[in-house]
């Protein structure tokens, strides 16, 4: 393989990397920035395919391929099923609050500082021969349950603490829910017994409650 081809190679592999990144952060924003839950939730399928994509060309194939089957597959459907149950109407679109101003200008910084490390901080000569078992379950289990092991723990804690608390939040709001249909058919029936009977007295309600 001559300089040339090398470094026609090279060239294509910058130019998907940055259009995959290009959309990566055009679906994060659209996600962001969406009323529908649905349409925010679909963009962020697509932000992961674009993130398993950005794996793929790195080489690291176990990781696309888990980004895809868990995040795209699995998270989303959890996703997907708590909407449905919360049942929420369209909520407002992003906007500068105090709150998320303070978000805006960590991602700022954040994103400076992945300028800096990346333009400054990284050698900028060609990367080793890697070894034979990168990128593979073998090696990725091995560096998550030794080096890693209490962060991956308390990944999953949190993840459990999410489940624990969407099915409250689903539970409260059937609650809510069951509340003001009662008091609706309540109100429903106390309008039929006005039309039918227009004037007539209240009956007279019992020490157990009972008409």
């Amino acid at each position: 393989m001559d300089a040339t081809t090398i470094v026609t190679a090279s060239v294509g592999e910058q130019i998907v990397f940055w259009l995959l990144s290009a959309l990566t952060v055009f679906f994060a924003v659209f996600t962001m920035t969406r009323r529908n839950p649905v349409t925010a939730v679909m963009s962020l399928v697509a932000t992961f395919f674009c993130l398993a994509s950005i794996y793929a060309t790195l080489s690291a194939h176990f990781l696309a391929i888990i980004q895809i089957l868990v995040y795209a597959g699995a998270i989303m459907v959890l996703f997907i099923f708590v909407i449905m149950i919360l049942n929420r109407e369209e909520v407002a679109p992003f906007s500068l609050r105090p709150l998320r101003m303070a978000g805006v200008v960590a991602g700022a910084y954040l994103l400076l500082k992945l300028i800096a490390v990346v333009g400054v901080g990284l050698p900028h000569a060609a990367p080793g021969v890697l070894p034979d078992d990168f990128g593979t379950v073998a090696a990725i289990g091995d560096v998550l349950f030794r080096d890693f092991l209490y962060p991956f723990e308390s990944i999953s804690v949190l993840l459990l603490v999410a489940i624990v608390g969407g099915v409250v939040v689903s539970r409260s709001h059937q609650k809510e829910v069951a509340a003001v249909e009662a008091a609706a058919y309540r109100h429903q029936i106390h309008e039929m017994a006005e039309h039918d009977y227009p004037g007539a007295p209240e009956a007279p309600t019992t020490p157990e409650g009972h008409h």
